[in-house]
């Protein structure tokens, strides 16, 4: 038995952790993408990156476009195409969440970069004004944060041209978005591989922006750690990235982990269960990060439209129902209102608590992740190689991972003591559910909390599990 010591006097804010990206629900083209809103608003979610998203701003003529027709008038609201798109910002703003409105063209079926970058500036801009001034029947509640590019170190998949392209519709993109309002939030480029040093779209493009003094408020990039399964390489990967940046000056620069996940290989598969746990411990540890904003992909069922398949990283089952992942999903949304509390007796192997109070209610999030056997035995190098085919050809690519870690072998943990201290209902009675990712953990019942404001409760938390358990003054 694990020993979990919590102390409600030790209070602070949490992190802005409570964003995701996937596809918010139906529309007329696509009446099978199923309503995820509910779950959004039980999990609280903040914010929802639009990458995903069917209306990408491509730079070919393209009907499903932002803006469909190149030799159209940029000015002319009826250039646009925002119909989709509007539908969704609206179900985001509907559950309360902000939208990262990410600008990128219509992978993958296009990857090339602008044709005329002078007009491309005035498209965005145009954009940016019915997303955040309204123009031409925007949505009422403005997009305030917007980001270039996704990807565009993935070989030629996300962005076939020069790197000087890339950083040449970047310019453009700031000085778009901030002829609307020099108050709007930019940021890029959504690295896939941000540990691969000496790169084209990390020093590479820091130094264009520090030469150019262009804005750079936040700093994207994903990680998903199918090579290594260790849910603390998100804070590596964090820390290598504000060194990276603090070395180029950005110290006021975010960091944004656009997406993150356990698997994202389609060929890799594990248990859902294992890869509910690894969200919930990864969750809790990136709360120890220098990481800004964390967003999780895919929070939806996984049908994509850009794509024509079901993507694996979702929190829906074969069977198109939502699985442990979706309830691992709320269960972390839930655990992460109010204030977060300290925590002390979990550890680093994947056995991970995380503890909150959110006025008379306490809630406590266990996740007890234990990492496969193939992640232990030793690797021959920190270089992941990996093919992906494109038509008839194979893309070769690879990147660098954080080294091995000794210390992931699970501790064996089934069960735990959790010891509540500096509770503000001295004398109280509380009433405590316990839920664990196959349903409830026997009936609510009622505990006095102490005269000194302490309280034990054990909790039964079987490997690859997470349980949240809530506790609620009366």
């Amino acid at each position: 038995m694990r020993v979990l010591e919590i102390d409600a006097g030790d209070a602070r804010d949490f992190r802005s952790h409570k964003g995701l990206g996937g596809i918010p629900g139906p529309l007329p083209e696509h009446p099978d993408f199923p309503d995820m809103t509910p779950l959004w608003r039980e999990a609280g979610v903040t914010l929802v990156r639009s990458y995903d998203w069917i209306s990408r701003l491509d730079t070919r003529n393209n009907p499903a476009s932002l803006f469909p027709d190149w030799d159209a008038d940029p000015t002319d609201p009826a250039s646009y195409n925002f119909a989709a798109t509007d539908q969704w910002v609206q179900a985001v703003h509907s559950i309360g969440a902000d939208v990262l409105f990410t600008f990128a063209s219509a992978i993958p079926a296009n990857k090339l970069p602008a044709l005329d970058v002078d007009k491309y500036g005035v498209v965005v801009e145009h954009v940016v004004r019915h997303y955040a001034r309204g123009w031409a029947d925007g949505p009422a509640r403005p997009i305030r944060m917007y980001e270039f590019g996704d990807q565009p170190d993935l070989g030629p998949l996300h962005f076939e041209g020069p790197a000087d392209d890339f950083f040449a519709m970047y310019e453009a993109f700031c000085a778009a978005v901030k002829r609307v309002d020099d108050t709007l939030v930019v940021g890029g480029p959504s690295l896939a591989f941000p540990l691969n040093p000496d790169a084209d779209y990390r020093e590479g493009f820091l130094s264009f922006v520090r030469e150019r003094r262009l804005p750079l408020d936040f700093f994207s990039f994903l990680w998903f750690v199918d090579p290594t399964r260790d849910p603390l390489d998100f804070r590596f990967v964090a820390g290598e990235m504000r060194a990276l940046l603090d070395s180029y000056g950005f110290d006021d620069t975010e960091l944004m982990l656009s997406y993150w996940n356990y698997l994202a290989i389609p060929s890799n598969d594990a248990p859902s269960p294992e890869k509910a746990a690894f969200q919930a411990a990864a969750a809790i540890y990136l709360q120890d990060t220098p990481v800004h904003h964390a967003l999780f992909f895919r929070a939806d069922s996984g049908r994509d439209p850009h794509y024509g398949f079901v993507d694996p990283a979702a929190i829906y089952n074969r069977e198109g129902s939502p699985d442990e992942r979706a309830m691992a999903f709320s269960f972390i949304g839930q655990a992460m209102t109010g204030q977060r509390l300290a925590v002390t007796g979990g550890d680093e192997a994947g056995f991970a608590c995380l503890a909150s109070r959110d006025g008379d209610r306490a809630r406590i999030l266990i996740a007890n992740f234990v990492a496969p056997e193939s992640a232990l035995t030793a690797r021959n190098s920190d270089e992941f190689r990996f093919r992906i085919p494109i038509g008839p050809k194979h893309i070769e690519l690879s990147y660098r991972l954080p080294p091995q870690r000794d210390g992931l072998a699970s501790a064996g943990v089934e069960s735990a003591q959790v010891r509540l201290t500096n509770l503000p209902w001295k004398g109280r009675a509380v009433s405590i559910s316990q839920r664990s990712l196959r349903g409830e953990l026997g009936a609510t019942r009622e505990e006095l909390v102490t005269d000194s404001g302490s309280l034990d409760l054990d909790v039964e938390i079987e490997p690859q599990s997470v349980v949240l358990v809530e506790l609620a003054a009366q």
